[in-house]
């Protein structure tokens, strides 16, 4: 039963490592690049544009990391129930309970390396300054 519970532990962890690194690549914050025929505001809001797609975009990758998460944390839960079961002494018993802390700890390590190799949030764009309006000559006096 061991064995069993360990293997799906590192299979939980190789699933999560073979679906983080093709996230990581993926640059969530473009730099900003101006475009001498823009406005400073036309390019402010295509650099705002980037950035809600790229929001979208981490906020996708993160819930199917914690899809993953739900996934082990309930497996670990399904074994747990299967080995109270059949546990008949007190030492079966903590074994269970052992077992499924350490695969539910396993996960969270998991899901957090998952999150922490998606790098930074990406930043907003800075908003350019309204010009200033002229002011008259006769509203001075």
């Amino acid at each position: 039963m061991r064995k069993r519970d360990r293997r799906a532990a590192v299979v939980a962890l190789v699933a999560l490592s073979l679906f983080t690194p093709a996230a990581s690549y993926a640059d969530p914050t473009p730099a900003p690049t101006t475009d001498s025929q823009r406005t400073p505001f036309e390019q402010f809001r295509i650099d705002r544009e980037v950035f809600l797609e790229a929001l979208k975009v981490r906020s996708q990758q993160i819930r199917a990391i914690n899809a993953i998460f739900k996934e082990s944390c309930d497996k670990a839960a399904r074994d747990y129930k299967v080995a109270m079961s059949v546990a008949r002494t007190p030492d079966q018993k903590n074994m269970a309970a052992t077992v499924r802390k350490n695969a539910v700890s396993a996960a969270i390590v998991a899901r957090d390396n998952a999150i922490e190799a998606l790098g930074d949030e990406p930043l907003p764009p800075i908003e350019p300054a309204k010009p200033l309006k002229s002011t008259n000559k006769k509203k001075q006096r």
